[in-house]
C-alpha cells in the first residue's frame, strides 16, 4: 500500500464506515488495513456470536436457536459500527434504546448471552463485558465514538452487572452454537462488522440491512410475506446466510471481498443461484437477493 494511502487511512475508513475521524482514528492498526478485521481472537469470537444472533430470525424456514435472543431487531436501527483491536463499539443516537437488546436483564428477553455492564459512562455510553470470551462491546451515543465522563449509575436497574456469573439459560443458549473455524470465525465477524458499510463510490452499500442508501429503482423484496427474514447457520467450515429484503447479495460479498474494505485473503465467487466467499477452506454461502442486469428484471438466489 503506498504510503500516501496508510498516511490516510483513517480517513479510507471513514468513507466505508460513516465513522468520525476519533472512532476511525482509534480504530486504526499498525499493519496498513482498515483494522475491521484485525482485533484479538476474543473480540472475533465476539462478533461472530453477534452476527448469530443478528442474522437468525423467525420467520425463513426453520428459525435457529439464535433467533430466541431476540438480536435481530437491531437491524432496524441506524447503527455505525466502530471495530478496535481490543473492543467492538457500536455509535447510536438511541443507546438508551439498543443497550437493552444486548444486555441480559433480570426478566429474561432480548440479550446477546453472557454479556455484562460493566460500566456506564457519562450519559451516553454503555461499557461490556462478555463473561464467555473476556471481550469488550461498547454501545454509544457520542457519535465521535469516543467516551469521557464520570462512571454513573445505569439509568437501568436490571442489567445483569458483572459479578453475576451464567446463568442456565445462557449456558444452554452458548451450547446450542455449532463449532466453527477460526475462518469461519473470520467471515461471521466481518459480517457483524459491515453492516453499515458503503462503498465511497457508490458501487454497493449495506444500509444497515433495512433500507438501500444508493436507493436504487428495483422491487424491495423477493415476493416473500417475510421482508425481513434472516438465517446464517452451520458448523466447521461451512455457513450459509439467506435472507429475504436488502442488501443485495453481491453488495454483501463486496463489503467482505473488495480491495482495502475486505477481508484478508477472501475471495467472492459465483455458484449460479447463489454467491459465496471464501476465506481459507471456509465458505459462506450467500442466499439472497441477485442485483438485476441491466434491461432485465430481478430475481431472487
Amino acid at each position: 500500500m503506498p504510503g500516501s494511502v496508510k498516511k490516510n487511512i483513517p480517513l479510507i475508513r471513514m468513507g466505508f464506515t460513516g465513522e468520525r475521524k476519533e472512532g476511525a482514528t482509534a480504530g486504526t492498526p499498525r499493519d496498513g488495513s482498515l483494522g475491521l478485521d484485525t482485533c484479538q481472537d476474543n473480540q472475533r469470537t465476539l462478533r461472530a456470536l453477534l452476527a448469530l444472533g443478528l442474522f437468525n430470525r423467525w420467520g425463513l424456514g426453520d428459525a435457529r436457536p439464535p433467533a430466541r435472543w431476540g438480536l435481530h431487531t437491531l437491524v432496524a436501527y441506524d447503527i455505525t459500527v466502530s471495530p478496535r483491536h481490543n473492543r467492538l463499539v457500536l455509535v447510536t443516537d438511541v443507546p438508551h434504546n439498543v443497550a437493552p437488546y444486548l444486555l441480559p436483564r433480570r426478566d429474561g428477553g432480548s440479550s446477546l448471552p453472557g454479556l455484562r455492564l460493566k460500566e456506564f459512562r457519562g450519559r451516553h455510553t454503555y461499557v461490556a463485558h462478555h463473561l464467555p470470551t473476556g471481550a469488550e462491546l461498547v454501545v454509544t451515543g457520542n457519535h465521535s465514538g469516543t467516551w469521557s465522563g464520570n462512571r454513573r449509575p445505569s439509568p437501568r436497574w436490571d442489567f445483569h452487572e458483572a459479578d453475576k456469573s451464567l446463568t442456565a439459560t445462557e449456558r444452554q443458549q452458548l451450547k446450542q452454537v455449532p463449532a466453527m473455524s477460526d475462518d469461519a470465525a473470520h467471515l461471521l465477524a466481518g459480517l457483524a462488522t459491515r453492516i453499515a458499510t458503503r462503498d465511497p463510490q457508490g458501487r454497493w452499500a449495506i444500509g444497515n440491512w433495512f433500507s438501500d442508501p444508493l436507493d436504487r429503482p428495483d422491487r424491495r423484496d423477493n415476493g416473500s410475506t417475510e421482508r425481513y427474514g434472516k438465517q446464517l447457520w452451520g458448523a466447521g467450515d461451512q455457513w450459509t446466510l439467506r435472507w429475504n429484503g436488502f442488501p443485495y447479495a453481491r453488495d454483501i460479498a463486496a463489503s467482505l471481498t473488495s480491495p482495502l474494505i475486505g477481508i484478508p485473503g477472501a475471495t467472492a465467487h459465483d455458484a449460479g443461484d447463489h454467491l459465496y466467499v471464501q476465506l481459507g477452506r471456509a465458505t459462506l454461502g450467500l442466499k439472497g437477493l441477485r442485483a438485476p442486469r441491466r434491461g432485465t428484471q430481478r430475481r431472487s438466489a
